[in-house]
């Protein structure tokens, strides 16, 4: 038995080897995306792409998958090192640039499936209407997952090609705490790997 297949050996081998050969894109590194990017080469996500230009500081480790080590080195990067030394068989391809409409169109052919993980409004438009629509494209977005939230008022939300997670009202003046954005960023993680898994078996 190999290392991946040691590692995964609580999986299934069928779907285990669905998400080897799978890729899926992250544009934003901080409180979603370091963790979806962690929880998908966990899953055994073969090809992980990650976009930011954002550097840890201190007011990201409440959330975030870094540590006092990490301070003000890039997002990206470190997530990259992190995800190498724990799970070595992915490939992480680890992209330090900000999202804007230009760049987007290079980055959209790199993978099918797509999840946004900024905490701007504004980005999240931005990436929402560059993709809606998009013909073969999949993108998922977290939407309200700030304060301590009620778990009954999560939903799922779909649009088109596009799908849309979270409570859909909390914004981020009532605070960002892990226990709550973990739970979007694991539901963000969780869909792309059920969109990988069904697409492969025609669903």
């Amino acid at each position: 038995m190999d290392l991946r297949e040691e590692i995964l050996r609580r999986q299934d081998p069928y779907i285990n080897e669905i998400l080897k050969k799978s890729s899926v894109s992250i544009l934003g590194c901080g409180g979603l995306g370091s963790n979806i990017a962690m929880s998908l080469a966990r899953c055994g996500v073969g090809n992980i792409y990650i976009y930011d230009y954002d550097k840890v500081e201190y007011s990201n480790l409440n959330r975030q998958n870094y540590d006092m080590a990490d301070l003000g080195k890039s997002k990206v990067m470190q997530t990259k090192k992190k995800i190498e030394e724990t799970i070595p068989y992915v490939k992480v391809y680890a992209k330090d640039l900000k999202i804007n409409w230009e760049n987007l169109e290079e980055i959209s052919k790199k993978t099918d499936i797509f999840i946004e993980a900024f905490d701007k409004k504004e980005m999240k438009s931005l990436v929402f209407d560059f993709f809606l629509g998009k013909k073969g494209k999949q993108l998922i977005i977290g939407s309200g997952l700030s304060g301590l939230g009620d778990l009954e008022d999560i939903r799922i939300k779909k649009i088109d090609n596009v799908t849309m997670i979270g409570d859909f009202r909390t914004s981020p003046e009532q605070g960002l705490y892990l226990p709550y954005v973990g739970v979007i960023a694991s539901l963000e993680a969780l869909y792309a790997v059920k969109i990988i898994e069904g697409e492969a078996n025609g669903k």
